[in-house]
């Protein structure tokens, strides 16, 4: 050794053999690394692995096998394809125990630091675990269709658990609403808890068949103590509330009209109360012992009776309302229209001849008998309203005819008043006009000489003869007996129309005459300063003498216009000729 050194010495400086040193503590250093990279990469594969064993390991595969074993036990249609799944089950569970084997092999290697054999075990693991899985998911899929019928059954068993608490968490909350009847219902529900115990026995046993069967007689109660929690609460309100509330009510009524003197005994009432509340109790006893339907159809029966009752008692009253609130008003009637046909039979005495009326004694004879029969209607009505034991509903049929007649023969009595009315009516209403025509022409006449206008036409001279005409030929017509009312209408509203629109242009005529003036007037101040305004209302004032006012009006107008533009505007628009004097 000594030797080499010498020789190294001698062939090497120390600076190389520094450098060869340094190369070689680099190289030794990698191994190192390198090595225990290798080592965390298999321990990382390993726990992944791992954890891929596991999930093998704790499949439900066993569970499952034990499960269709011990339902083929009592099932004997799936025996045989147990039997068959047996050898592939082995399988799988040798597998299984490999993969163990495996695994503990390659973490043994590894602990060991011997990374190259774990990994080559590793290789193998993998490969086992994709072998067990592929045969493990044959198995499970095979047991899963053996095990259907247990997987139905315990969905629908579950579903049926959940629906049976909710209905029960109902009943908790409502407890009180179901007085006794809670006995019925708290030993349902204990029987229904009862049978989910044997479900539960049947299925531990895998007499899935009779588990079903258990179901669908549980689903049944379920249903029965559904409907009975949901139906009972409100028939026991319409036994104990409402329908004692309806026969208070009804109760009310018969009191009322008892207290009005008005016997019903007719309808026997009271025995129908007392009967309507032995029912009552009876239907409240079917509740307290379950029978919700039966007590149902109680309940329907007894409501029946009471709106029968209480529309027989209704009807009563009202009847006895509606003929106690008109029939004094309905009976005097009779007697009013007894004095308006006899007013009407003076009325029409006194005026036929002057009218020239048609005979009327028929009309008269008939009105007469319509009378009689009211009255001895009328009478009918009383002697039923005195009988106690006769309905009041039926009379009330009786007095609506009768009402109706009154109201049908009042209206036939003023209809005739109102004709013969009319016809008088018609003369004083033409005096009254002919008076006020008369006025209005005598206006129109003093109008127009009032304003002392220089010239009026002679059609308006003839208009006002025209209008004095119609008003005498209409005061012929009221002087002739009998009197024609159809020509009296016509010739007065003849007269009217003429005489008003004579009224009209009359006033149009002095308006137009009084503007002229004004406008005459205020160009005065300009004629000596101006001698076409002294030229146009030289013109104007010609026109006003001839009687052409309206020419008269434009030519002024224009003039002043020419002097003060808008002056005849402002004319128009205030209807005031006075304006004419406020300009400058």
């Amino acid at each position: 050794m000594e030797q080499v050194m010498t020789f190294i010495r001698s062939h090497l400086s120390t600076t190389m053999m520094i450098y060869i040193g340094i190369a070689l503590l680099l190289l030794i250093l990698i191994w190192i690394v390198m090595r225990m990279s290798r080592r965390r990469k298999a321990a990382r594969r390993l726990e992944s692995l791992e954890i891929e064993v596991n999930e093998i390991r704790n499949n439900p595969l066993a569970y499952k096998y034990n499960k269709a074993s011990a339902f083929a036990r009592v099932n004997d249609d799936i025996m045989d394809r147990v039997k068959e799944l047996k050898a592939k089950y082995d399988v799988c569970q040798s597998n299984i125990t490999q993969c163990d084997e495996l695994f503990t092999r390659a973490d043994d290697y590894l602990s060991a630091h011997k990374t190259r054999k774990s990994m080559a075990v590793m290789d193998e693991l993998e490969t086992m675990l994709d072998e067990t899985r592929t045969r493990i998911r044959i198995v499970n899929q095979s047991l899963d269709h053996i095990l259907a019928r247990e997987t139905e059954v315990r969905e629908k068993s579950n579903a049926l658990k959940e629906r049976f608490r909710n209905v029960k968490a109902v009943y908790q909350d409502n407890r009180s609403s179901f007085y006794n009847a809670s006995a019925v219902v708290d030993r349902e529900i204990e029987d229904i808890e009862n049978e989910f115990s044997n479900f539960e026995e049947w299925m531990f046993a895998s007499e899935f068949n009779k588990a079903k069967e258990e179901v669908d007689k549980i689903s049944r109660r379920v249903d029965e103590v559904s409907g009975l929690i949901a139906r009972t609460p409100g028939l026991y309100e319409k036994a104990k509330c409402i329908i004692p509330q309806a026969v208070d009510e009804v109760s009310g009524h018969i009191a009322v009209l008892e207290n009005g003197g008005i016997d019903i005994a007719y309808l026997n009432a009271p025995a129908r109360l007392e009967a309507i509340s032995l029912a009552l109790e009876n239907a409240v006893d079917l509740l307290d012992e379950g029978q919700d339907q039966a007590g149902a159809k109680a309940l329907d029966a007894i409501a029946d009776d009471i709106l029968k009752l209480q529309e027989e008692v209704l009807s009563e009253k009202k009847a006895y309302d509606e003929i106690s609130s008109g029939l004094s008003s309905i009976f005097r009637q009779v007697d009013e229209i007894e004095g308006e046909l006899q007013d009407i039979m003076t009325l029409y005495a006194s005026i036929k001849d002057r009218f020239g009326l048609e005979d009327w004694t028929h009309r008269f004879h008939l009105a007469s008998g319509q009378l009689q029969e009211l009255k001895q209607q009328r009478a009918l009505i009383a002697e039923q309203l005195a009988d106690e034991d006769y309905p009041r509903s039926d009379v009330v049929h009786t007095y609506r005819g009768f009402a109706q007649d009154v109201s049908t023969f009042g209206t036939q009595v003023r209809d005739m008043k109102k004709m013969l009315v009319g016809a008088s009516s018609d003369e004083n209403r033409a005096r009254k006009q002919l008076i006020k025509l008369q006025l209005i022409l005598n206006e129109v006449r003093l109008n127009t000489v009032s304003r002392q206008l220089p010239s009026i036409s002679d059609q308006f001279s003839a208009d006002i003869k025209e209008g004095e005409r119609l008003i005498s030929r209409v005061r012929g017509v009221l002087d002739h007996s009998p009197l024609d009312v159809q020509t009296l209408n016509a010739d007065l509203q003849d007269a009217i129309d003429f005489v008003y629109r004579l009224y009209n242009n009359a006033n149009n005529l002095v308006g137009v005459a009084v503007m002229v003036e004004n406008a005459i007037v205020f160009g005065n101040r300009f004629r000596s300063t101006y001698p076409s305004m002294d030229s146009e209302l030289t013109r104007a004032e010609v026109c006003f003498q001839n009687g052409e006012y309206t020419r008269a009006l434009k030519i002024a107008i224009q003039a002043i216009e020419n002097m003060h533009p808008g002056i005849y505007e402002k004319l128009i628009a205030r209807k005031d000729p006075a304006v004419m004097n406020t300009a400058g």
